[in-house]
């Protein structure tokens, strides 16, 4: 009789193992359509080996762009400009001169791209393939499962927002998600080890690549998380270590204009960019609240044309979705009503901190590039504990 009881449950626990790895399969087979589909209708954009032959183009499109021109014959999108900057920079030009209004990281990347592969894009690929790699180990450190874990890529992989990333290549959004993603993977890791001061090091290594690729505020979300979760942890140690890394993000983020310091730059004259830079990103500090209604109800209000509202094609409905479910989900947290991890704790506090953030001035779609994919993940978690106390 028990022999038999043992064999009913291998049986099941066999088949359970079956069906979790086709599931995992399709899943992760989904995942790689999505992305091949896309790129594979881009085959041009991502496998020529031609960008020094447009440079030339290129230049001539930026010398005639908005960003040189107060009155230019046609409005030049960013993503032009990116591949540009990233084959000028190479070129050694001084990274003030080409977009200064974001630190020169980023495009040192698309730089780089261009010198290995001879494309301006293939990096995007890359950094897309990285981000979706990044998610899943993310989610695995949250949810425990690799079958779970594999829900917030499948679902990012269907975003629009995230396949733009892919079609408007190269652009920074795409480039920041893989350091933000890094970041809290090397934190989460820093919260389980002993040799938390390596991994709170590596953590703001990410940070300081996060700040360095685009506006340094951004950042401030990101070390107020950790420090929120270290604090209610009471954990006077690993507060200790992230304070005394810290300078670290400051230093990449000085390492990323080591090419202004050689053109004569004095330290002074590197705090008067990064003051240009803030001055530059508060001057959009208009249309404050503006992010709730774009993401909840896709109104985004622009501040250019005869319309104040008008809708983002990119929008989906998981958007509201997993927002309201991110409030409900650190509110029943909040409330010792639901069961909530340290590594889920992270991320709901960035996400907190981060909507705080944009909420004071003008927004774009853009900026949740790295916000959604961080979304699925806590709203995944949190359906699963929410089930898991309803059987309780």
């Amino acid at each position: 009789m028990a022999m038999a009881q043992q064999k009913k449950l291998k049986f099941k626990f066999d088949n359970k193992r079956l069906l979790n790895g086709v599931i995992f399969t399709i899943l992760l087979g989904t995942i790689f359509f999505n992305i091949t589909s896309t790129v594979w209708n881009l085959k041009e954009k991502y496998f020529s080996t031609d960008y020094w032959q447009r440079f030339p183009v290129l230049e001539k499109t930026y010398l005639n762009s908005q960003y040189v021109n107060k009155h230019p014959a046609g409005w030049v999108p960013d993503e032009a400009i990116q591949s540009y900057a990233g084959g000028a920079f190479i070129k050694g030009i001084n990274p003030v001169y080409v977009l200064p209004d974001t630190p020169p990281l980023g495009k040192y990347l698309i730089g780089l791209s261009t010198v290995i592969f001879n494309n301006e894009s293939t990096v995007i690929l890359i950094f897309s393939i990285l981000s979706l790699i990044l998610l899943y180990i993310l989610s695995y450190q949250v949810l425990g499962s690799k079958l779970l874990a594999l829900g917030p890529p499948f679902l990012l992989s269907f975003e629009p927002i995230f396949k733009n990333q892919l079609v408007y290549a190269p652009l920074l959004d795409i480039i920041q998600l893989v350091f933000l993603l890094s970041a809290f993977v090397v934190f989460n890791r820093a919260l389980a080890s002993r040799k938390s001061l390596l991994f709170l090091l590596l953590a703001n290594i990410f940070v300081g690549c996060f700040i360095s690729t685009k506006f340094f505020i951004t950042g401030a979300p990101i070390e107020a998380a950790f420090y929120l979760v270290l604090l209610l942890k009471k954990d006077r140690r690993r507060l200790l270590e992230l304070t005394l890394t810290l300078p670290v993000a400051v230093f990449i983020l000085l390492l990323s204009y080591v090419r202004v310091f050689a053109f004569g730059y004095t330290f002074n004259k590197f705090l008067g960019i990064q003051k240009w830079v803030f001055l530059y990103h508060r001057s959009q500090l208009i249309l404050p609240l503006s992010i709730w209604p774009l993401i909840l109800l896709n109104k985004w209000y622009v501040w250019y044309g005869n319309k104040p509202v008008i809708s983002d094609p990119q929008w989906l409905i998981t958007w509201p979705l997993v927002t309201l479910s991110t409030i409900v989900i650190a509110i029943l947290g909040i409330l010792k009503r639901l069961k909530i991890n340290e590594s889920a704790w992270v991320l709901i506090a960035w996400s907190v901190f981060y909507f705080a953030l944009f909420s004071f001035g003008e927004i774009t779609s853009r900026y949740f590039v790295i916000l959604i994919p961080v979304l699925y993940v806590i709203s995944v978690y949190g359906i699963i504990e929410l089930v898991k106390q309803i059987k309780r």
